[in-house]
């Protein structure tokens, strides 16, 4: 049963992955992916949080949030590939600051999500 809750989760994230994706079109950072990642930490520490008190008797559905949707919708992968595609073009300052906001910013966020999580719960 876990599977059809990671599998409709997965969906959905990668559904929302894909429309963000077109928030980068006419810019030299990925905004979509980047809005994405950030997002997706702080949504991790704060439903992931929040899932751990109000899910403990479905464990299904905290795997669906944070496995499923938030595994689908954020992407560690096409990140790597777009510092690469960066780099490549000579976009050093740009490469620097998507690779260090993205990694501090998320960190920060994910940080705000498990405290503000804590506390609702």
């Amino acid at each position: 049963m876990q599977y059809l809750y990671i599998f409709v989760g997965g969906a959905v994230g990668a559904l929302l992955r894909y429309l963000f994706s077109f928030m980068s079109v006419n810019s030299t950072i990925p905004t979509g992916t980047f809005i994405t990642n950030v997002l997706g930490a702080f949504l991790m520490g704060f439903l992931g949080t929040l899932t751990l008190q109000y899910y403990k008797h479905n464990p299904h559905l905290k795997k669906g949030i944070t496995t499923g949707l938030l595994g689908a919708m954020t992407t560690f992968s096409t990140f790597q590939f777009e510092l690469i595609h960066l780099f490549m073009q000579q976009a050093y300052l740009a490469v620097t600051i998507y690779a260090i906001s993205s990694y501090v910013l998320g960190i920060c966020l994910c940080y705000i999500g498990v405290r503000l999580g804590a506390r609702i719960s």
